[in-house]
């Protein structure tokens, strides 16, 4: 039996992080003659709402209850642990999304009573994947239940689910579970299996998890095939960094040295430590510092969440790293002074689109030669030229194709990029045969330069070139 099940709670008291829940929930056991008929628990995956839903069906059938806990030794409790009773019945909405299926498992069955249990409960599991027919068939027989029967819901996606059933039922929010009760559930488990854990460890586990209990557990379970759970065998199992790995890398940057930092960024990716969770663990780790360097972090952290929205799609995401902190190392470092946007008329670029470029800068065409003024001309029509250049061209383009067919849409939103804009005209690679395929198409190309022109307030031309990933990626990195 793996540990996720072997731990998972019995009573009420045995959650963990939901506190403002089961305090309720244990009055209400305690007063189930004239509790609700039907809930709706919501929240993140691993948070304890399927494990809830049976306390909650143990709860209003215990024969002897303790305190509002179930008693887990009489019968019923027996009955619905073992899952032989058909009094309780579980369903996973997203193999059962028909009304058929609703009309067959529930309400064909609910007229009935129960046959060993005090109550009928109806367990519906990831309840927003019915269809608008199932809901409408469920919302017959949850808008007036019979006293012997109880309905629970459960769902990590509540704005899926019709305001009729939620208006029907006593709702419930789970929420993700807090580090230090996370790492305090772990060391208890740890201990009763006679494991060997760190803290720190643990720490790292409880980090990884993300608030989710089951996620936590299930790591716990993976690492001790290993022996000791200590930070080497955490990050060699799960393929993430220690805190000294972390603590490393804001040390590489701050420091300035992009040769060291892109060698630490080489040793991370040959230990197998997987670069998405880590960028996820470099900002928990920023959000924690935040108030030793401010400016820093947050800077930082703005970086990285740049780069968890495009790394995905990156062949290679070490290179993806690089690409995106180059620029702290060439002219933009993370000790420049506090950025100022530069506002441009309407007439001739969008404002909102223009990056922000740093006070230097500023100051720099500010104090250009006043005695020369075709030299200061040139020198402030190269600065907004510059600015085009090095604006957010993933969010314009992200505005442009926003016109297009939902499947040109998703095929160019990753296999196509602006690559820079000159004057009037839009350089645009393709790096997947479909965009270029797409970006080939006629209707496409019009609705694409109809695109840019509104976002840039004036009238472009288009310049398609097309290569590989591999290809584009190496390319920017030698720029």
């Amino acid at each position: 039996m793996s540990l996720a099940n072997k731990y998972r709670p019995q009573t009420f008291d045995q959650m963990i992080g939901q506190e403002h829940i089961i305090d309720i929930l244990k009055a209400q056991m305690m007063a189930r003659d004239s509790v609700h008929h039907n809930y709706l628990l919501f929240g993140p995956r691993g948070t304890g709402k399927t494990t809830t839903a049976r306390l909650i069906a143990k709860g209003l059938n215990c024969l002897n209850l303790q305190e509002g806990n179930p008693c887990n030794v009489c019968d019923a409790c027996k009955l619905i642990n073992e899952g032989a009773s058909l009094d309780y019945v579980e369903i996973d909405a997203a193999s059962h999304t028909g009304v058929d299926n609703i009309r067959e498992e529930i309400i064909d069955k609910a007229v009935y009573p129960p046959t060993a249990l005090r109550k009928k409960i109806y367990v519906i599991d990831e309840v927003h994947m019915l269809s608008k027919g199932a809901f409408n068939a469920l919302l017959k027989t949850i808008e007036e239940p019979k006293s012997d029967v109880c309905f629970i819901l459960a769902t990590t996606e509540l704005h899926k689910v019709p305001d009729t059933i939620i208006s029907r039922c006593q709702v419930f929010n789970y929420r993700k579970v807090a580090q230090e009760a996370m790492v305090g559930h772990l060391e208890k488990i740890c201990k009763a299996e006679g494991l060997a854990a760190s803290h720190e460890a643990l720490e790292i586990i409880a980090n990884i998890s993300e608030g989710h209990v089951r996620d936590a557990v299930k790591y716990i379970d993976q690492v001790s095939i290993l022996g000791t759970i200590d930070e080497d065998n955490v990050s060699k199992f799960l393929g993430v960094a220690g805190e000294g790995t972390v603590r490393a890398f804001f040390e590489k940057l701050e420091n300035g040295d992009k040769s060291q930092f892109f060698e630490l960024l080489d040793q991370i990716d040959q230990k197998g430590i997987d670069l998405l969770q880590f960028a996820k663990q470099v900002i928990v780790y920023a959000d924690q510092h935040l108030l030793e360097n401010m400016d820093f972090y947050l800077k930082i952290s703005q970086k990285l969440g740049d780069l968890l929205g495009v790394i995905r799609r990156y062949p290679h995401p070490r290179m993806a790293y690089k690409i995106v902190f180059n620029p702290f190392f060439d002219g933009e470092g993370v000790c420049v002074p506090s950025v100022q946007s530069k506002t441009v008329s309407k007439g001739d670029k969008k404002s909102d689109i223009l990056p922000q470029i740093s006070e230097q800068s500023t100051e720099k065409n500010q104090t250009s030669s006043s005695d020369n003024q075709q030299e200061q001309q040139a020198h402030q029509e190269k600065s907004v030229e510059t600015q085009v250049q090095e604006m957010d061209l993933s969010a314009l383009w992200k505005k442009v194709i926003a016109g297009l067919k939902p499947t040109a849409q998703a095929n160019l939103a990753d296999g196509a990029v602006i690559e820079k804009i000159s004057g009037t005209e839009v350089e645009i690679i393709a790096i997947s045969s479909i965009a270029k395929m797409l970006l080939n198409n006629k209707e496409n190309e019009k609705l694409i330069i109809s695109g840019l022109e509104a976002e840039l307030g004036q009238q472009v031309s288009l310049s398609l070139k097309s290569m590989s990933k591999d290809e584009y990626f190496t390319m920017k990195m030698g720029i």
